[in-house]
């Protein structure tokens, strides 16, 4: 099995609750558009110089904010850049939501944030539209540890029917187990069917199509499965 080595960027996975006052998230991959990511600590420290130190000083980190500041350019539609452009003009409890960061190995990063720094427009008359917004931690957040350092080698899913207004999760999984278990969906026919970022189809009217499954730590590694859409119950 191939390591995972230094992993490139777009590997990670920021994803977004695009409905925060529901009872079930809404995860939307935050990505589309977006061509550079900034996490920082904004680390409180502390620098103290004593008597035993002979001049020299020691630091304490005292405390600490993680941000994560996206930019990149406008993509109307994006249903991740839509929610958070349609918070520009809101502030207090409206700014806040869930986020999600899924890296390369399979370490989960989950936490209660705001969004701040909301820039949905802007830049020179001939150029694409400027884009940047960032998410700031509230709080300690929750870290599932990584699954492993392996690169994907394969994906296994079962072909998934769904009834027109039902949902079913699609149950994929990437070997080997030791790999990142990230992954992309899409659906090749939206009319027919929809599917989440974590891998919920959704039927919206009857008849067929693929979903295309994607290993997030190794994209060339792909899977299609049949979506058989049937009438509402």
């Amino acid at each position: 099995m191939a390591d995972i080595g230094m992993a490139l960027n777009y590997t990670n996975v920021y994803e977004i609750n695009i409905t925060p006052r529901a009872v079930e998230p809404t995860w939307a991959w935050v990505a589309g558009g977006i061509n550079s990511v900034d996490p920082d600590g904004n680390e409180n420290v502390e620098q103290d110089e004593y008597y035993d130190g002979m001049g020299m000083a020691s630091s304490d980190v005292t405390g600490g904010q993680q941000t994560i500041s996206f930019s990149g350019h406008r993509k109307y539609g994006d249903a991740a850049q839509d929610f958070v452009a349609s918070l520009r003009y809101e502030y207090g409890e409206a700014r806040k939501t869930d986020f999600r960061w899924t890296m390369p190995d399979g370490a989960v990063v989950e936490a209660f944030v705001t969004i701040a720094e909301i820039k949905a427009a802007g830049g020179d008359p001939n150029a694409k539209s400027d884009f940047e917004f960032s998410v700031h931690f509230n709080g300690r957040p929750t870290l599932t540890e990584p699954t492993g350092s392996d690169l994907p080698e394969s994906i296994t899913a079962e072909a998934v029917t769904v009834k027109v207004g039902e949902s079913v999760e699609v149950g994929a999984a990437v070997t080997p187990a030791s790999a990142g278990q990230g992954m992309f969906y899409a659906i090749t026919d939206e009319n027919v069917a929809a599917v989440t970022s974590d891998g919920k189809v959704t039927g919206l009217e009857e008849g067929t199509t693929k979903l295309v499954i994607r290993a997030a730590a190794k994209p060339s590694v792909i899977q299609e499965v049949e979506v058989t859409v049937t009438a509402a119950a």
